[in-house]
């Protein structure tokens, strides 16, 4: 179950041969202002919406008791890549270099941690107050969560255990309801990453491709990267890159997603296990 500011959405997911299999999905929309994403304020504005939300997602998936990942939205955490020293965790590396410069006191810090091979990792830092509302609002609506990810992160584990064909560097777009995620990397080894606020309106897509180059350009390569993205609007941004002339693609594909859900829409299916 993933949340953003837009809605509440989920489903059942697994592996096949060609890609993702959506065995089940559903949605159900937020009024405006019901969450809203952001790493320091109150992000649950209205919990009782957000819970009757979530309520109505477990039945429309027919949850049950069914213990579920809850994957909560970008926007709220602070990301990095580090090296990491051999001597320290990914986590303890975090506290030392990340955690001191956060609008908020150390002690209210939750360190995750997506490993991206020896001495590297992407590290997360949310404050555990947001986290815990996030949390607040499953328990009202009656859910039982066996883990907790967030949705940028689920996202990239899964576009970096796909990294296409083709040499090169590659730009990812992770899109949510009110921040995004570009990841450069090249051959399976991530080089840079930055996550930023949305602006929507009609001139979004023309600031993300500007947000691309810069990504690309900072990574070491400004001759045109291969452009991939998910997540939510997905869709719209590539159709109005392709008439622009640009190459995007969406990130991921379904062999069966069923009637009337595009994939590369739902950036929490990167959350799938292999």
């Amino acid at each position: 179950m993933a949340l953003d500011a837009g809605s509440v959405s989920g489903g059942a997911v697994g592996r096949g041969a060609r890609g993702f299999r959506l065995a089940s999905h559903a949605r159900v929309t937020l009024g405006a202002g019901a969450l809203v994403p952001a790493p320091v304020a109150a992000n649950v504005a209205r919990p009782g919406e957000v819970a009757d939300a979530l309520r109505e997602l477990s039945r429309a998936l027919r949850i049950g008791t069914a213990p579920v990942c809850l994957l909560l939205p970008d926007g709220i955490a602070r990301l990095a890549v580090v090296d990491v020293p051999a001597d320290v965790t990914a986590q303890q590396y975090a506290r030392f270099r990340i955690v001191p410069a956060l609008p908020y006191p150390a002690e209210e810090a939750v360190i995750d941690v997506m490993p991206l091979g020896p001495g590297r990792a992407v590290v997360a830092a949310v404050r555990r107050r947001v986290i815990e509302e996030y949390e607040a609002a499953a328990e009202q609506a009656g859910i039982t969560r066996e883990r907790l990810d967030l949705t940028p992160l689920a996202a990239l584990s899964g576009l970096l255990r796909e990294p296409g064909p083709g040499a090169g560097l590659a730009v990812d777009v992770v899109l949510g309801d009110a921040a995004f995620c570009l990841a450069a990397h090249q051959d399976g080894a991530l080089r840079l990453l930055r996550n930023r606020r949305r602006d929507p309106g009609p001139d979004e897509p023309r600031r993300l491709a500007e947000e691309v180059e810069r990504t690309s350009i900072l990574a070491g390569d400004g001759t045109g990267p291969r452009v991939r993205v998910v997540g939510s609007g997905a869709g719209a941004l590539i159709a109005s890159w392709r008439a622009a002339g640009a190459a995007a693609e969406p990130g991921w594909q379904s062999e069966s997603a069923g009637a009337g859900v595009e994939p590369s829409e739902l950036a929490w299916l990167g959350g799938a296990p292999d």
